[in-house]
Protein backbone atom coordinates (compact mmCIF):
# COMPACT_ATOMS: atom_id res chain seq x y z
CA UNK A 1 0.00 0.00 0.00
CA UNK A 2 1.11 3.30 -1.33
CA UNK A 3 2.71 5.32 1.89
CA UNK A 4 0.31 8.17 0.63
CA UNK A 5 -2.91 6.35 1.30
CA UNK A 6 -1.89 4.96 4.55
CA UNK A 7 -5.04 5.12 7.54
CA UNK A 8 -2.26 4.68 11.02
CA UNK A 9 -1.04 7.97 11.92
CA UNK A 10 2.48 7.50 13.67
CA UNK A 11 4.42 10.04 15.73
CA UNK A 12 7.96 10.86 16.06
CA UNK A 13 7.93 9.71 18.99
CA UNK A 14 7.11 6.37 17.86
CA UNK A 15 9.79 6.17 15.41
CA UNK A 16 12.18 6.97 18.54
CA UNK A 17 10.96 3.90 20.24
CA UNK A 18 10.92 1.43 17.47
CA UNK A 19 15.12 2.76 17.08
CA UNK A 20 15.17 1.77 21.05
CA UNK A 21 13.28 -1.15 20.70
CA UNK A 22 10.42 -2.40 17.72
CA UNK A 23 8.54 -4.25 20.64
CA UNK A 24 8.48 -1.45 22.79
CA UNK A 25 6.43 0.07 20.01
CA UNK A 26 4.04 -3.38 19.61
CA UNK A 27 3.26 -3.01 23.53
CA UNK A 28 2.96 0.92 23.78
CA UNK A 29 0.44 1.28 20.47
CA UNK A 30 -1.80 -1.41 22.66
CA UNK A 31 -2.18 0.73 26.07
CA UNK A 32 0.65 -0.70 28.37
CA UNK A 33 2.67 2.27 29.88
CA UNK A 34 5.91 2.46 28.72
CA UNK A 35 6.98 3.51 31.97
CA UNK A 36 6.38 2.47 35.55
CA UNK A 37 8.28 4.48 38.16
CA UNK A 38 9.51 7.91 38.07
CA UNK A 39 13.39 7.62 38.55
CA UNK A 40 16.23 10.08 39.01
CA UNK A 41 17.31 10.15 35.12
CA UNK A 42 14.07 11.02 33.98
CA UNK A 43 13.52 13.85 36.20
CA UNK A 44 17.57 14.41 35.15
CA UNK A 45 16.40 14.91 31.82
CA UNK A 46 13.26 16.95 32.25
CA UNK A 47 15.53 19.32 34.47
CA UNK A 48 18.10 19.56 32.09
CA UNK A 49 15.65 19.88 29.25
CA UNK A 50 14.24 22.95 30.98
CA UNK A 51 17.59 24.28 31.65
CA UNK A 52 18.32 23.81 28.43
CA UNK A 53 15.74 26.13 26.99
CA UNK A 54 17.17 29.13 28.94
CA UNK A 55 20.60 28.98 27.49
CA UNK A 56 20.16 31.49 24.90
CA UNK A 57 19.23 33.83 27.67
CA UNK A 58 21.83 32.95 29.49
CA UNK A 59 24.04 33.17 26.66
CA UNK A 60 22.98 37.02 25.62
CA UNK A 61 24.91 38.00 28.77
CA UNK A 62 27.52 36.31 27.91
CA UNK A 63 30.81 37.96 28.80
CA UNK A 64 33.82 35.66 27.64
CA UNK A 65 34.33 34.44 31.42
CA UNK A 66 32.64 30.94 32.61
CA UNK A 67 32.05 32.26 35.94
CA UNK A 68 29.49 34.43 34.42
CA UNK A 69 27.81 32.25 33.23
CA UNK A 70 27.84 30.07 35.85
CA UNK A 71 26.35 32.71 37.96
CA UNK A 72 23.60 33.22 35.31
CA UNK A 73 22.83 29.39 35.01
CA UNK A 74 23.06 28.91 38.94
CA UNK A 75 19.87 32.22 38.90
CA UNK A 76 18.13 30.04 35.73
CA UNK A 77 17.68 26.89 37.74
CA UNK A 78 16.81 28.10 41.11
CA UNK A 79 14.18 29.75 38.93
CA UNK A 80 13.33 26.58 37.08
CA UNK A 81 13.07 24.70 40.81
CA UNK A 82 9.68 27.09 41.58
CA UNK A 83 8.35 26.50 37.67
CA UNK A 84 9.26 22.35 36.96
CA UNK A 85 6.20 21.01 38.98
CA UNK A 86 4.00 23.22 37.52
CA UNK A 87 5.10 22.59 34.08
CA UNK A 88 5.19 18.64 35.03
CA UNK A 89 2.74 18.50 37.37
CA UNK A 90 1.52 15.01 35.86
CA UNK A 91 4.88 13.57 35.97
CA UNK A 92 6.09 14.72 38.98
CA UNK A 93 2.71 14.04 40.92
CA UNK A 94 3.59 10.54 42.44
CA UNK A 95 7.60 11.34 42.64
CA UNK A 96 9.25 10.44 45.35
CA UNK A 97 10.25 13.91 47.11
CA UNK A 98 13.85 12.00 47.78
CA UNK A 99 14.51 11.31 44.24
CA UNK A 100 13.40 14.75 43.37
CA UNK A 101 16.03 15.97 45.81
CA UNK A 102 18.41 13.96 44.17
CA UNK A 103 18.06 14.73 40.73
CA UNK A 104 18.14 18.85 41.57
CA UNK A 105 21.24 17.31 43.46
CA UNK A 106 23.09 15.82 40.71
CA UNK A 107 22.38 18.91 38.08
CA UNK A 108 23.11 21.50 40.24
CA UNK A 109 26.68 20.01 40.82
CA UNK A 110 26.95 19.99 37.38
CA UNK A 111 26.42 23.67 36.15
CA UNK A 112 29.62 24.56 36.44
CA UNK A 113 30.58 22.39 33.91
CA UNK A 114 27.68 22.78 31.54
CA UNK A 115 28.83 26.43 31.69
CA UNK A 116 32.78 25.63 30.81
CA UNK A 117 31.32 23.98 27.56
CA UNK A 118 28.65 26.54 26.66
CA UNK A 119 31.72 28.90 26.93
CA UNK A 120 33.68 26.81 24.93
CA UNK A 121 31.10 26.21 22.21
CA UNK A 122 31.15 30.37 21.96
CA UNK A 123 34.52 30.83 21.11
CA UNK A 124 34.29 27.88 18.50
CA UNK A 125 31.26 29.35 16.60
CA UNK A 126 31.21 32.95 17.85
CA UNK A 127 28.38 33.88 20.00
CA UNK A 128 26.05 35.61 17.25
CA UNK A 129 26.15 31.96 15.32
CA UNK A 130 25.65 29.80 18.72
CA UNK A 131 22.14 32.31 19.08
CA UNK A 132 21.16 32.06 15.76
CA UNK A 133 21.19 27.93 16.08
CA UNK A 134 19.24 28.04 19.40
CA UNK A 135 17.01 31.03 19.64
CA UNK A 136 13.55 30.17 19.47
CA UNK A 137 10.91 31.65 16.82
CA UNK A 138 8.70 28.41 18.51
CA UNK A 139 8.75 26.36 21.43
CA UNK A 140 7.06 22.55 21.03
CA UNK A 141 4.76 23.11 17.76
CA UNK A 142 2.40 20.43 16.76
CA UNK A 143 3.99 19.55 13.19
CA UNK A 144 1.89 17.20 11.27
CA UNK A 145 1.90 15.86 7.26
CA UNK A 146 -1.43 14.33 5.94
CA UNK A 147 0.68 12.96 3.28
CA UNK A 148 3.00 11.41 5.66
CA UNK A 149 0.51 10.25 8.50
CA UNK A 150 2.94 11.76 10.58
CA UNK A 151 2.79 14.18 13.57
CA UNK A 152 6.00 15.56 15.58
CA UNK A 153 6.83 18.14 18.09
CA UNK A 154 10.91 20.00 18.41
CA UNK A 155 11.80 21.45 20.86
CA UNK A 156 11.51 24.47 18.92
CA UNK A 157 11.86 25.99 15.40
CA UNK A 158 14.80 28.50 14.92
CA UNK A 159 14.81 30.85 12.21
CA UNK A 160 18.60 30.10 10.75
CA UNK A 161 19.24 32.03 7.94
CA UNK A 162 15.84 32.65 7.04
CA UNK A 163 14.81 29.43 7.27
CA UNK A 164 12.60 27.53 9.33
CA UNK A 165 14.48 24.74 11.29
CA UNK A 166 13.88 22.51 14.18
CA UNK A 167 16.01 21.75 17.07
CA UNK A 168 15.57 19.09 19.51
CA UNK A 169 17.52 19.14 22.99
CA UNK A 170 19.26 15.93 24.13
CA UNK A 171 19.92 15.20 27.60
CA UNK A 172 22.18 12.18 27.02
CA UNK A 173 25.77 11.68 26.16
CA UNK A 174 27.48 13.57 23.54
CA UNK A 175 29.49 11.94 20.31
CA UNK A 176 32.87 13.05 19.76
CA UNK A 177 31.75 14.65 16.25
CA UNK A 178 28.54 14.89 14.42
CA UNK A 179 25.47 13.22 15.91
CA UNK A 180 24.04 9.64 17.17
CA UNK A 181 22.38 7.84 14.16
CA UNK A 182 19.14 7.77 16.05
CA UNK A 183 19.12 11.69 16.71
CA UNK A 184 19.90 11.61 13.10
CA UNK A 185 16.79 10.20 12.21
CA UNK A 186 14.90 12.14 14.74
CA UNK A 187 15.88 15.50 13.26
CA UNK A 188 15.18 14.32 9.86
CA UNK A 189 11.94 13.12 10.75
CA UNK A 190 11.07 16.66 11.74
CA UNK A 191 12.98 18.18 9.06
CA UNK A 192 10.26 16.40 6.69
CA UNK A 193 7.64 17.67 8.69
CA UNK A 194 9.15 21.17 8.36
CA UNK A 195 9.06 21.11 4.33
CA UNK A 196 5.51 19.56 4.45
CA UNK A 197 4.30 22.68 6.21
CA UNK A 198 6.54 25.13 4.72
CA UNK A 199 6.37 24.03 1.02
CA UNK A 200 10.52 24.51 1.00
CA UNK A 201 13.23 22.00 1.31
CA UNK A 202 14.88 21.67 4.81
CA UNK A 203 18.39 20.41 4.44
CA UNK A 204 19.62 21.03 8.27
CA UNK A 205 18.32 20.55 11.84
CA UNK A 206 19.92 20.77 15.02
CA UNK A 207 20.76 18.67 17.92
CA UNK A 208 21.64 20.54 20.99
CA UNK A 209 23.50 18.22 23.62
CA UNK A 210 22.09 20.29 26.59
CA UNK A 211 24.75 18.35 29.42
CA UNK A 212 27.92 19.32 27.12
CA UNK A 213 27.03 22.86 25.82
CA UNK A 214 27.18 22.04 22.00
CA UNK A 215 24.87 22.57 19.43
CA UNK A 216 25.74 20.39 16.12
CA UNK A 217 23.84 21.39 12.90
CA UNK A 218 23.09 18.49 10.98
CA UNK A 219 22.99 17.91 7.51
CA UNK A 220 19.58 15.79 6.41
CA UNK A 221 20.79 13.44 4.18
CA UNK A 222 18.64 11.39 1.18
CA UNK A 223 19.25 8.20 3.33
CA UNK A 224 18.30 9.58 6.21
CA UNK A 225 14.99 10.08 4.65
CA UNK A 226 14.53 6.53 3.43
CA UNK A 227 15.20 5.23 6.53
CA UNK A 228 11.90 7.19 7.86
CA UNK A 229 10.18 6.24 5.57
CA UNK A 230 11.06 2.78 5.72
CA UNK A 231 10.59 2.97 10.02
CA UNK A 232 6.95 4.24 9.24
CA UNK A 233 5.86 1.09 7.20
CA UNK A 234 7.53 -1.29 9.73
CA UNK A 235 5.62 0.83 12.42
CA UNK A 236 2.57 0.19 10.22
CA UNK A 237 2.88 -3.59 10.38
CA UNK A 238 3.69 -3.68 14.09
CA UNK A 239 0.70 -2.22 14.21
CA UNK A 240 -2.03 -4.03 12.44
CA UNK A 241 -0.48 -6.90 15.03
CA UNK A 242 2.66 -8.12 14.19
CA UNK A 243 5.03 -8.73 16.36
CA UNK A 244 8.53 -8.12 15.92
CA UNK A 245 11.83 -10.27 17.18
CA UNK A 246 13.10 -9.70 20.47
CA UNK A 247 15.64 -7.37 20.47
CA UNK A 248 18.23 -8.16 23.16
CA UNK A 249 20.01 -4.48 24.53
CA UNK A 250 21.01 -2.94 27.78
CA UNK A 251 17.86 -1.60 27.84
CA UNK A 252 16.17 -4.83 28.47
CA UNK A 253 16.38 -5.41 31.86
CA UNK A 254 15.19 -2.07 32.96
CA UNK A 255 12.08 -2.67 30.52
CA UNK A 256 8.81 -2.27 31.76
CA UNK A 257 7.81 -5.17 29.53
CA UNK A 258 10.41 -7.51 30.27
CA UNK A 259 7.76 -9.94 31.87
CA UNK A 260 5.72 -9.92 28.38
CA UNK A 261 8.32 -10.42 26.44
CA UNK A 262 9.22 -14.07 25.29
CA UNK A 263 11.32 -14.68 22.67
CA UNK A 264 8.60 -15.67 20.17
CA UNK A 265 7.76 -13.68 16.95
CA UNK A 266 5.48 -13.54 14.54
CA UNK A 267 5.83 -14.58 10.51
CA UNK A 268 5.81 -10.95 9.56
CA UNK A 269 9.10 -10.61 11.86
CA UNK A 270 11.64 -11.05 9.04
CA UNK A 271 10.73 -6.93 8.30
CA UNK A 272 12.17 -5.69 11.12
Amino acid sequence: MPLIHKEINTNVSELMLYLKCPRQVYFATRGHDIMSDITPPYLEHLMLKELAMTYPETLKQYTSKDDAIAEQLYVEFSRLKDEIELIYSSDLRDADPVIIDQAWGTISNELGGIAEKLSASVLELGKEELLSRIVPSQTEPLLHSERLKLSGIPTAMVNYRETPTPLVIKTGRCPDSGVWRNDRIHIAALSMLVKEQHNAPIDYGFVEYARHGTVRRVKIRSGDRRQVLNILKRIEIIKDGSMPDKKESSFCDACNFSHKCSPRASLASRFF
